[in-house]
C-alpha cells in the first residue's frame, strides 16, 4: 500500500471510486488547499459533493461553460474549496467514462448525464411488450459512455 492510498481523503473516497489515478489527477489543486471530491447530485447551478469530511453542497458557477458537453454533472471528480459561503467548484477533474444523450434541440449537441461510471446495466420492465428500439438505444448508449 503506498502512502497516499493510507491517507484518511483515500481511505473516505475509495467507496466512491477514487483510487491512485484520481489522486494523481488531484494532485496539482492539493497547493491551493482545495478539497477533492465526488459529485452526488446537480440541480440549477448547485451541487452536493461528497469529500472526505462528508457532503457538501458547492456552486458551479466557475465552471458553468456555454457547452452543455463542459458542466459539472453527477459522477464528476471536483475539486472544491474547503470554506466559505458559498463554497465553489473550482474545476473538475478529466473524465474517464461520460454518458451522453442527444438534446432536445435542434443542433446537434449531446447532453452529459453521468460521467466516470465504470459499469452500465440496461435493465427493462417485462410487464409490457419489449420495445427492441428502446433496448438498442440504451445499449448503444451504454457502450458509446465507454462504462
Amino acid at each position: 500500500m503506498t502512502s497516499s492510498s493510507a491517507s484518511p481523503v483515500f481511505s473516505a473516497l475509495a467507496p466512491y471510486g477514487w483510487d491512485e489515478a484520481w489522486a494523481d489527477a488531484f494532485a496539482p489543486h492539493e497547493p491551493e488547499g482545495l478539497l477533492p471530491g465526488r459529485v452526488i447530485r446537480v440541480d440549477r447551478g448547485q451541487c452536493d459533493v461528497v469529500t472526505a469530511d462528508g457532503v457538501l453542497r458547492a456552486d458551479t458557477a466557475f465552471v458553468t461553460p456555454h457547452d452543455p458537453m463542459r458542466v459539472v454533472c453527477t459522477g464528476d471528480w471536483v475539486a472544491v474549496e474547503p470554506g466559505g459561503n458559498p463554497r465553489y467548484v473550482r474545476t473538475y477533474l478529466p473524465r474517464r467514462t461520460a454518458f451522453v444523450r442527444s438534446t432536445s434541440s435542434k443542433r446537434s449537441e449531446g447532453q452529459i448525464l453521468a460521467a466516470n461510471v465504470d459499469h452500465a446495466i440496461v435493465a427493462v420492465s417485462l410487464a409490457v411488450e419489449l420495445d427492441l428500439g428502446r433496448i438498442e438505444r440504451f445499449l448503444a448508449l451504454a457502450w458509446e459512455s465507454a462504462a
